[in-house]
């Protein structure tokens, strides 16, 4: 088992996840000496700057889609790795790969860090494989968020949409607004629902006219989400270029043998 020592970690939006990821971290042996963010009362600064992030490790921006583009400048002028796991900035992916490869510094991102979500990504690749042989299998999808969710479709909700995709060759389109039609043949309806405290619930269905496959990620809290960033983190702490979560996956025994840090 490998041993590594603490970060200190910066942490950027202190909304119910980055309160989260801090406490997973502490667990963890790590000490956040940075939080930033313009509103919360726990912040050490209001904005990111080179100053701020000098004492810092790493970064895990959970902020806004348009602060992304800037936090990575800042954590480029740094020369702070930095995990991403806002969403809804994805147009400027081209351009933060860009400034992650120049700067040489590491960079993932992914629009879900749960380790289970990630293994259902799998799992849905797989079936949606054997799906595709058979066309008697119509094809659905939703997902439940909370009611502070601000972005609908989830990029989880996008990122299962694009694996299907792929992998059923008769579907070439995703519908996620309300249907006032007839479903044509080659579109998926992946819906959404909003409600409650705390939901983080993901659907997807094969249905064929005498049975259905169902799958289901159902998350009881956001501690799953905060462990896989901070895991990712560990993993990412030492390394340049511009990852996401299947760099990760596919460096497992890299990744799953971390023990707890050591101070």
């Amino acid at each position: 088992m490998i041993e590594f020592g603490y970060m200190n970690i910066a942490i950027i939006g202190f909304g119910s996840m980055g309160m989260k990821i801090k406490e997973i971290a502490e667990k963890r042996g790590h000490i956040v000496n940075v939080i930033v963010d313009p509103i919360s009362k726990e912040a050490t600064f209001k904005n990111i700057n080179e100053a701020n992030l000098k004492d810092s490790d790493i970064v895990i921006d959970f902020s806004s889609a348009n602060a992304v583009l800037e936090n990575v400048k800042a954590c480029a002028s740094s020369k702070k790795n930095l995990i991403i796991g806002t969403t809804g900035w994805y147009e400027q992916m081209g351009e933060v790969e860009k400034i992650a490869k120049e700067s040489g510094i590491g960079v993932l991102w992914s629009a879900n860090f749960s380790i289970g979500v990630n293994m259902y990504y799998k799992v849905i690749a797989k079936a949606a494989l054997l799906v595709n042989q058979y066309d008697e299998y119509d094809i659905w999808g939703n997902e439940l968020h909370h009611n502070n969710k601000v972005d609908s479709p989830s990029g989880t909700a996008k990122e299962i949409s694009k694996i299907l995709l792929e992998n059923v060759k008769r579907k070439t389109e995703v519908i996620y607004n309300k249907l006032d039609r007839k479903i044509n043949p080659n579109e998926i309806h992946f819906s959404s629902t909003r409600g409650g405290a705390v939901n983080f619930n993901h659907t997807v269905s094969f249905d064929s006219p005498s049975d259905s496959i169902t799958i289901i990620h159902n998350a009881r809290d956001r501690g799953g989400y905060a462990l896989g960033a901070i895991k990712v983190a560990e993993w990412l702490k030492d390394k340049k270029g511009f990852f996401n979560m299947d760099d990760f996956f596919n460096n497992a025994a890299d990744a799953k043998s971390y023990g707890e840090p050591k101070k």
